[in-house]
Parts: C-alpha cells; structure tokens; sequence
C-alpha cells in the first residue's frame, strides 16, 4: 500500500492509504492541506510544505526510513531557527513503494498537496521515474542518495548533494588490483540499473587498467530473488578471486551469509547502496571484511556531524546511515533556497543553483550550475561488526 505521512514536530501520522482512493488525489490533497491548516492552529503564516519521497515500507526500506528520519531532523532543525521567511516547514513523507510507478503516484500526490519540492528519491530509478512528471509540473527534485551518472551535467530542476557513484567504482577497481586481485566476479540488481549499469562500468574500467579481468557476472533482480548459490557456483568455475556486489543491503548479506553457509569465504566489494545499518543487523558476523567505496564515514570527527549524530541518536534511538546524512543536507540547502524566495516554489530551481558553499554535516559542499556535487571518496570496511575505515586508504 502506498501511504501518505505528515510529520509534525516528533510525531507521524498516516493520512491515508493513497492506493484505496485510486483517483481521487484531489480529495487528499483537500485532506493533507485542511488538517495542516487545523494542527497549524493559531501559529501564524501558513507552512512551508516539503514532500519526501522513499521506499518506507518493504525489504529495501532501509534508505527510505532514514532518509526520512534524517529529513525530519533537519526541518526540526530549521524551524527551531525560525523556520523559512518567518514560516515554519511542515514535511509529508509518501512511501513510493521502491517501484518506477509507485515513485510516479507518490510524487503526484505529494505536488497536488502543496509540496513546494521533492526530497528523492533514495534509488535512482525512482528518481529517473518520476523526475519527468515533476518536471512537467514545474516541480523541483533534491535527491539524498540517488548516484547514477545519468544525471550529471544537465541544467535542469533535479539537484542532488550525493556525488556520481562513478568515483566509488574507480576508487573501488584500483583498490582490487593494490590487493592483487586478478580475477573478480560481477553481481548486480537490474531493478536499480541506472546505479548498478554506471557503477560497474567505472569499476571493470578502472579494473582492467590495472591488469584485472572480469570472469563472470551475475545479474539478478531484486524483486523476484537472487540465486547466490548459482553466482558462487560461476565464481568457483571461473576462477573468481572476488565479488563485486552491487546490491541493497539485505541482499548482499544474504550473499555473505550463503557464503558463510558454504564455507567459502571470498571478498566481497560493494558501492555506497549497501552501507547501511540493516546489512550488520541481517548479516551478522558473515559480513565482516566487506568493503565499500563511500563518501561518508562515521568515524567523521567535524563538531558539525558529532551534533548531528548525537542529535539523531537521541530523536531516533540508533546511529544515522550516510542516507539520514544526505538527507539532513538536502532539507538544508533546499531551506535556504527557499529563503531567497521567500519559501514559494517560484524560482526555487535558480535559488537552489545559485545557493553558493555550505557547511554540511558530512563535509563543506556546494552545488555546481547543473545541481551536481563533488565530494571525496575513501573506503570503510566492517570489523567486528561496526564500520570502520580501511587501513591505509
């Protein structure tokens, strides 16, 4: 079911199943913008609506509920300052189901509310979606998380402060080789292909330049199930040193756990997608030894991601995930745009685009002219179950 949230201050509340209303958006919408005018009560203006968009429900859930969590920090954050040309920010969280469709309702329903931008969505699929509906609306779309190189270069109304995955897969195919890794095995989820198709590119090219050859590559999707077996089955037959999955999180722990399963242990390579708190929740001790090229660590010692993660610790009750983190800048930089316009959506894409250098709670950023950023890159691994960067990179 596809559900529809408003956040206010530290509570959550349904407004409604989206699926069982099928067409009539328009009654929600009356719904969603009536019941913020009553809670709103005597405050004053009216707010400023955000709509987040996430996969909140399902086995990939994982992003989607901390990039929200992370979003709703962040608004906290800024109505604690005031809120947006003296407005407060009121944000509605539409569950898109980790489907292209599911994206596509999610983000109508959430413009038709009010919902001056988009924050999403949190896989690139979703985001390449429903980017074309928003943008047929005029709208405005922030992503936390969504990476494929697809997006780049482009002057258009989508921004994102996550960089292209095309550096975690270079930096990750040079690290194979400094291992003396000849040989590696491929595994990928075709329903996010965007991520998955640019990523391995980046990863086989960097691979191959430095003396390594692919043996084998596995794809799957992640809807229907994978087969691990099969995929270690080629591995062995091909002489495969390592794999390079480029998977959510629960799948890839469930590789490392058959793995664990069929006492063969070979190392396993991952993107940023799985850095997540649920792959050491599922994956036990099988997943110690993974390694990701990430531009987020929580080892951070910038006073501004300590305030952070204190904060969210305590608002949530665990650490936050690098998709909490990206979404807490998102809310950031869209906040001030919306300050320049005085929180309507007219001339949110330009404001944004011209938002200049930020502190972030990662690391200092800035959006470029076409809404893409750059950041570093550096690889965490798992050990003893907690993250922790990899020696000597």
């Amino acid at each position: 079911m596809d559900w529809i949230f408003i956040v206010f201050g530290k509570q959550r509340w349904p407004v409604a199943d989206v699926a069982a209303f099928g067409g009539c958006v328009g009654w929600l919408s009356l719904l969603v913008l009536g019941w913020l005018v009553l809670a709103s009560g005597c405050g004053g203006d009216d707010p400023v609506l955000l709509g987040f968009s996430g996969q909140l429900t399902g086995s990939h859930a994982d992003l989607g509920v901390q990039g929200r969590n992370g979003a709703t920090l962040a608004v906290e954050a800024v109505n604690a300052r005031g809120g947006v040309a003296s407005r407060p920010l009121r944000l509605l969280a539409s569950d898109d189901g980790d489907t292209a469709r599911g994206a596509i309702d999610a983000d109508t329903t959430l413009l038709k509310a009010g919902a001056v931008a988009i924050i999403g969505h949190m896989t690139s699929s979703q985001t390449l979606a429903a980017l074309p509906v928003v943008a047929a609306a005029g709208g405005v779309m922030i992503s936390p998380t969504t990476a494929t190189p697809e997006l780049s270069g482009k002057k258009d109304n989508f921004f994102r402060v996550i960089p292209s995955n095309e550096a975690w897969g270079v930096a990750l195919g040079r690290y194979a080789a400094r291992q003396g890794l000849a040989r590696v095995c491929l595994a990928g989820d075709t329903d996010n292909a965007s991520y998955t198709d640019s990523f391995q590119t980046a990863f086989e090219q960097a691979f191959a330049e430095a003396g390594g050859e692919l043996v084998c590559h596995y794809s799957f999707s992640s809807s229907r199930g994978a087969d691990w077996g099969a995929l270690l089955d080629q591995a062995a037959d091909s002489g495969g040193q390592a794999i390079v999955a480029t998977a959510a999180a629960r799948d890839v722990a469930a590789l490392a756990q058959t793995m664990t399963a069929r006492n063969t242990r070979l190392p396993l390579l991952c993107p940023t997608w799985p850095y997540t708190r649920e792959i050491l929740a599922i994956g036990g001790r099988s997943v110690d030894g993974i390694v990701f090229a990430t531009s987020y660590s929580e080892e951070n010692d910038r006073p501004e991601f300590r305030e952070f993660a204190r904060r969210y610790r305590e608002r949530f009750g665990w650490p936050p995930s690098f998709a909490a983190a990206y979404a807490y800048e998102a809310v950031t930089v869209l906040a001030s745009a919306l300050s320049r316009t005085g929180g309507e959506a007219r001339g949110l894409g330009p404001a944004l685009a011209a938002t200049g250098p930020q502190t972030g709670v990662i690391s200092p950023f800035a959006l470029d002219e076409s809404g893409d950023v750059a950041r570093d890159t550096f690889l965490v691994t798992i050990k003893d179950g907690r993250f922790t960067s990899v020696a000597g990179e």
